[in-house]
């Protein structure tokens, strides 16, 4: 590994020292010109952060000691400082406010070495004193979150020069270490797999990555990195989604600084990076470093300081939020940004505006509303909210993502307030999962049994509420990324519970049945055999005989027919839920809707089709119908059905296929929808499956 392979960004940069005098409230605040620009003066408002969200800064090390700092850095409280050994076990002895991995010790401040560059020297605190510097003490600056806590973590060295290793491993340590958000103001020509594997898996636990686009040389234009990039910022080009916030440099003109580096797949915003002021390294025995500010800095590490800032702030206002959520909220609420043509789709959404997320992030998580709701609410209009009414029941909530999303079941209590996230297929390594609740070890509780979406292995997994494997095999050839759908239900009147998996795309429509150590008991056609764009499983026993029946619908692309087999592969009868012509496909779920005791077999038109929800007893008599949402909505409707107030009778659950954005409703046997609810973010438009335990 050589030294030189990351490089801190600081070419462009240029500053100046001066005698300041110091006066009251924050003395140098009428030189943050990017505070108004990002509206952070107005977001205070609502949140100035929070000391259990800790922002890890990655770089030439941080001022300790520093005035406007000092209360603001993270402190190891499982470690007893200064005893020389590791209390924590977590490898790192005395690591009391981080941990330095260029000299592998426990202090995290730069380095006066000889040899060493001034701005590398000042580089961290300047940028952890943009993101938590201390408002209203007279002296210095504003921080843009002033009450989030920094962790300094040491990984280049007292030149501006780094290794991949050592920002791996200071990566890793945040991650273990309780980060919520990880700045990276730095870059290099290397791709390092290890760096690489280490953001990703900060992602998957939850921790935002942050990193600047660069600078180019002094007096030329910035690069291109869509054709020509750099590292850590430009990963998310070779990953399957977005798991870095990319941040290049804007100036007073709401423009792309012309030192900033851009492109596409690497950026994803734009932030002030233009004549910056912030927190300098001081050292009481150097005359040059008895100041506490430095100003018109440039470059786009700043930049990135500041929307690690408003990172911190959203995660405040709502700490349930995931990286992938943080991101969607500050890029699609930015504001303006001009662009020449050369920048078009290669600087990000906008320029960075902070009152407009936190505004958006505190209407979402609104948790209860007494506004009576509209069941024709489009899903494309604006929402103002999660607008709930709450019941007394005791019935929890399971909702996953159908398509470019990742391999959790999120769960919601009755309030609809989130109580965790349930790993089944590698967390966001998976697009998506198709899933049920079932009792599969007839023990009165359920277990989530799932399937893998399109572009994953054809795996089928169930596992119970703590996450853990209860079954797990691969349904078809290994190779086959079409996805799966399954359910589950005892088809031969054994007493056991068989898992049915069918094609979700791509594949003959074949239904399978398996035990539930993955074995293969029977299979058989439920269409002609020419037919391979997917069909939709439900298991369930419709006429009260003791076994299950296996009830079935295309996905798309042929005549819309419901069949329902036995256990054997018999099919007993079909029937048309919509016209003959309609080539959508039906999504289908089971429940006792008319009170009777029996199964009824509920319908949701699929794409092509507008929001229209039947439901057919046995005989294929229809029950009722209704419109989920309003009646030109073209993105199909997926439908399930569970008794969520408790009170004997089957509600059902509906949710709006792509492009309808993540609107779950549950109306009652009355057709009045008692809830309104979006479980993710409203930006998301791929899909989104619910069920109740």
């Amino acid at each position: 590994m050589h030294k030189n392979k990351v490089i801190i960004v600081l070419i462009a940069i240029t500053f100046f020292f001066g005698n300041f005098a110091f006066a009251a409230d924050d003395p140098y605040y009428t030189k943050q010109w990017y505070i108004k620009n990002i509206k952070a003066d107005e977001s205070w408002k609502i949140s100035k952060g929070s000391s259990k969200i800790v922002v890890a800064v990655i770089d030439t090390g941080v001022d300790l000691d520093h005035v406007e700092l000092k209360d603001k850095i993270w402190e190891n409280t499982r470690e007893i400082a200064n005893d020389k050994k590791d209390n924590d076990r977590n490898g790192f002895v005395d690591d009391i406010n981080g941990w330095d991995f260029v000299n592998s010790d426990n202090d995290p401040s730069p380095n006066l070495k000889s040899g060493y560059s001034s701005e590398a020297i000042h580089h961290g605190t300047f940028i952890s004193g943009l993101i938590s510097a201390k408002q209203n003490n007279g002296q210095g600056i504003k921080g843009i979150a002033p009450n989030v806590e920094i962790m300094a973590l040491q990984a280049l060295d007292h030149t501006g020069a780094g290794s991949s290793a050592w920002v791996s491993q200071a990566i890793d340590y945040a991650v273990r270490n309780g980060a919520d958000i990880i700045n990276l103001s730095f870059g290099g020509k290397e791709y390092n797999t290890a760096l690489r594997d280490s953001i990703s898996n900060a992602y998957q636990k939850g921790v935002l990555i942050v990193a600047a686009a660069g600078n180019a040389l002094s007096g030329t234009d910035g690069t291109d990195m869509t054709k020509d990039p750099l590292y850590p910022i430009c990963y998310d080009q070779k990953f399957d989604e977005n798991k870095i916030l990319g941040v290049a440099a804007s100036n007073k003109n709401n423009r792309v600084a012309k030192f900033s580096n851009y492109g596409k797949g690497c950026i994803d915003i734009s932030a002030p990076g233009y004549d910056i002021i912030s927190l300098a390294y001081q050292e009481s025995t150097r005359n040059s470093f008895k100041s506490m500010t430095i100003d018109h800095y440039m470059g786009s590490s700043f930049a990135s300081g500041i929307v690690s800032a408003a990172a911190a702030l959203v995660k405040s206002v709502d700490p349930s939020l995931k990286p992938k959520e943080i991101i969607n909220y500050l890029t699609e609420e930015s504001g303006l940004l001009l662009l020449d043509s050369k920048y078009r789709d290669k600087a990000g959404a906008g320029r960075l505006d902070i009152l407009s997320a936190l505004q958006a992030v505190k209407s979402d998580t609104k948790s209860t509303s007494t506004a009576p709701s509209n069941p024709n609410t489009s899903t494309f209009e604006k929402e103002t909210g999660r607008i709930t009414n709450v019941f007394d029941g005791t019935r929890n909530l399971y909702v996953a993502t159908r398509a470019n999303g990742n391999g959790y079941v999120s769960v919601f209590d009755p309030e609809l307030k989130k109580i965790k996230d349930i790993e089944v297929f590698g967390g966001s390594s998976f697009h998506g999962l198709n899933f049920r609740l079932i009792d599969l070890d007839n023990n009165g509780g359920k277990e989530i049994i799932a399937g893998a979406v399109r572009g994953d292995q054809p795996f089928v997994r169930a596992v119970n509420y703590f996450g853990e494997i209860i079954s797990s095999f691969i349904a078809f050839d290994s190779n086959f990324r079409g996805g799966v759908n399954v359910s589950a239900g005892d088809t031969d009147g054994d007493g056991e519970v068989e898992i049915v998996v069918v094609p979700q795309s791509g594949y003959s429509p074949i239904v399978k049945i398996f035990n539930t150590s993955g074995k293969l008991e029977k299979q058989f056609m439920a269409y002609n055999e020419n037919y391979k764009n997917g069909i939709n499983v439900e298991v369930g026993d419709l006429d009260n005989d003791g076994m299950s029946e296996i009830v079935l619908a295309p996905h798309n692309n042929i005549m819309p027919k419901v069949k329902i087999f036995d256990g054997n592969g018999k099919e007993i009868k079909s029937f048309l839920p919509y016209v003959a012509s309609f080539r959508g496909g039906v999504n289908i779920a089971l429940g006792d809707i008319n009170g009777d005791s029996r199964l009824d077999i509920i319908t949701g038109a699929g794409p092509g089709g507008g929001p229209h929800v039947q439901a057919f007893n046995y005989d294929a008599t229809r029950i009722l119908q209704f419109m989920a949402y309003v009646p030109n909505f073209r993105g199909g409707v997926d439908v399930s059905a569970m008794d969520w107030t408790g009170d004997g009778n089957t509600e059902i659950i509906t949710t709006p296929g792509s492009g309808g954005g993540p609107h779950l409703k549950i109306f009652n046997s009355n057709l009045a929808n008692i809830i309104n609810f979006f479980p993710f973010s409203n930006s998301f438009t791929h899909g989104i499956h619910a069920e109740v335990e």
